[in-house]
């Protein structure tokens, strides 16, 4: 009685069934991160969001970017691109279920970016030293006011008043003269120039008279104190893939106390399913082959 000796092709394959899994998952992970990589331009692709200044409310919410959230990158070439919180109430445009677009932003001297809507566009007027913000021109009158000066929008440069902002309705009201003054200021190195007012969409505060009142980052951050320049722009936020960067906040410790109670929920369900379900359905055509006769 001869000996059954397994062929080399036997030997091969199941060396290729047992290795397949640690194969084909990496490069199935490479492929994805180039083609976010190729849609972003800009590298890392994606930044886990580690704060609550863009939340709308106490709960996560899908279209909003929340605590633990991971939110794509796209590159852009200027803060021309950027649509503003204004120019999307003249035109329509709204991202994260507000008017205009959110940008990530870092300045030197800065601990890490910051990712915040875009309210405003701010050109430095050379010839008369103030501020053009002709965005108001293209938004109903009873959403702004210039308090101190003609009610025009250009060569401001005092304060300029923006009312019903955002999911809240906060009053912003944008200190031009604390800007100019920085700008012309000795500590100062550069030139005046103009660029981006952005705010958090659940940075506020209550005002004396009980009015809500929006903290936007050039007068509440110290290290931003002027208008946001186009290259200090990494790129605008554009999707997003809610709870998922919670695992990065945990495992390094810097998960806040108030991370939204639904997104552990929801973060722990989305990974239940991703483990689970294949393993039920090998179990289920394990049970099947067995029933069924198959080897």
């Amino acid at each position: 009685m001869c000996d059954i000796v397994p062929s080399r092709q036997s030997s091969t394959s199941d060396w290729w069934s047992k290795l397949k899994p640690f194969i084909i998952a990496p490069v199935i992970f490479v492929i994805v991160v180039a083609g976010i990589f190729a849609y972003s331009g800009v590298w890392p692709p994606m930044v886990v969001i580690e704060s609550k200044s863009m939340q709308h409310g106490d709960l996560s919410s899908i279209g909003v970017i929340d605590t633990g959230d991971i939110v794509i990158v796209k590159s852009v070439g200027s803060d021309d691109e950027v649509v503003t919180y204004l120019e999307g109430v003249a035109t329509g445009r709204s991202t994260y279920s507000e008017a205009g677009e959110v940008v990530i932003y870092y300045k030197s001297g800065m601990n890490k970016p910051i990712i915040h809507r875009a309210i405003c566009d701010l050109e430095y007027n050379s010839t008369g030293g103030g501020f053009d913000i002709p965005e108001l021109a293209s938004v109903p009158a009873s959403m702004w006011s210039v308090p101190e000066g003609p009610g025009v929008w250009w060569n401001l440069k005092d304060t300029v008043e923006l009312y019903d902002v955002g999911f809240l309705g906060v009053t912003v009201v944008i200190d031009l003269k604390a800007m100019l003054d920085y700008m012309s200021s000795p500590a100062y190195s550069g030139e005046p120039h103009g660029g981006l007012i952005t705010m958090g969409d659940n940075n506020y505060y209550t005002g004396a008279n009980g009015t809500l009142l929006g903290k936007y980052d050039q007068r509440w951050i110290s290290a931003v104190r002027e208008p946001i320049k186009s290259e200090w722009i990494v790129g605008r936020a554009s999707g997003e893939l809610p709870w998922f960067g919670l695992i990065k906040l945990y495992a390094t410790g810097s998960a806040p106390d108030y991370t939204p109670e639904n997104s552990k929920i929801n973060l722990v369900v989305s990974l239940g399913l991703i483990i689970g379900l294949p393993i039920a359905v090998d179990v289920a055509q394990s049970i099947w082959k067995k029933r069924s006769g198959k080897k």
